[in-house]
């Protein structure tokens, strides 16, 4: 084989076949050409634009993998690795399907990460829905998101359910509202940070708590308010009738 070659070009003449075959790379953009001789010979160190006389050919192959469009690669003859054997196309090729083959299982990975935290968010909301102490989840933005069926009955008087959507804070006076902004900022110094005895009821025998509710990452996600009651079951055991 013979070749040449220029900055972001290659060409070949293969005596064997008697074929002349051309590569031009730029910028992560590569096409591979059929070309004949007439071109071949025109190529050299003269030619002000030997990407444009190689685009004179047939095209065999192209791809593009910078970091402007989606990487894709083209082969409009399917012989092309045969054509030019020694060419980049063929690499490119491979190279590429191997990265979407990668994209791919991720994004299956993804998808079933996904599903699975889907199935179980039910399960959490199941769990918080079936606790008869209230429960009032709120993002770090004091928005609330969330109230089980025990705090939309206990809050019934200032709204119940129709408080989510709602600020917290304006279900607070002044004095609470700082308090609980000083605890939320209290929860952003630290990972550590996130429990906060906030009230003791004697009247109804319980413990109030401020918890932090963080992401995988540890990072502050929202708070919730957490009710301890200290007084014995008075169920049976495993009273199943």
């Amino acid at each position: 084989m013979q070749f040449k070659q220029g900055q972001g070009w290659k060409a070949c003449y293969d005596e064997e076949r008697d074929t002349y075959t051309a590569e031009t790379s730029w910028r992560g953009a590569y096409h591979l050409y059929e070309i004949n001789k007439e071109i071949y010979d025109e190529l050299g160190d003269e030619v002000q634009n030997p990407h444009k006389v190689i685009g004179q050919g047939r095209c065999l192959f192209e791809s593009d993998d910078d970091y402007y469009t989606m990487p894709y690669c083209i082969a409009h003859d399917n012989d092309y690795a045969a054509i030019a054997p020694w060419a980049d196309a063929k690499r490119r090729a491979d190279a590429m399907e191997e990265y979407y083959r990668k994209k791919n299982e991720e994004e299956q990975a993804r998808k079933a990460k996904d599903d699975k935290l889907v199935q179980m968010a039910s399960l959490y909301k199941a769990v918080l829905d079936a606790d008869r102490a209230p429960i009032v989840i709120c993002n770090w933005g004091h928005e609330i998101v969330y109230m089980n069926p025990a705090a939309c009955e206990r809050y019934a008087k200032r709204g119940g359910a129709a408080l989510i959507g709602k600020s917290l804070l304006d279900c607070h006076n002044a004095e609470s509202r700082k308090k609980i902004s000083d605890v939320l900022d209290w929860f952003m110094l630290s990972h550590d940070n996130n429990i906060v005895y906030t009230f003791r009821n004697d009247k109804e025998n319980k413990d109030v708590y401020m918890v932090a509710l963080r992401n995988d990452e540890g990072a502050l996600i929202g708070y919730y308010e957490k009710h301890e009651y200290r007084d014995r079951e008075t169920m049976k055991l495993y009273d199943l009738e």
